[in-house]
């Protein structure tokens, strides 16, 4: 069995990426940032991201000016 991650909610990814939450949620909805559907009610999706898929995610986005 694979190791368990702890997954990221949207307000510590906020923290991470020094982003409002309105732009998280709009990453996390469009599937720009690769997440987990944890609940999913009738007008709200409760999102999770692993930790291994943002940094790839991060590293994905890098820009070099060497």
């Amino acid at each position: 069995m694979e190791s368990l991650e702890k997954l990221l909610s949207p307000r510590e990814i906020e923290g991470i990426l020094n982003l409002k939450r309105s732009k998280i949620h709009s990453l996390l909805a469009t599937g720009e940032i690769p997440s987990i559907i944890v609940a999913q009610g009738a007008c709200r999706r409760v999102f999770r991201v692993r930790p291994s898929e943002l940094q790839k995610w991060m590293k994905s986005r890098e820009v070099r000016n060497d």
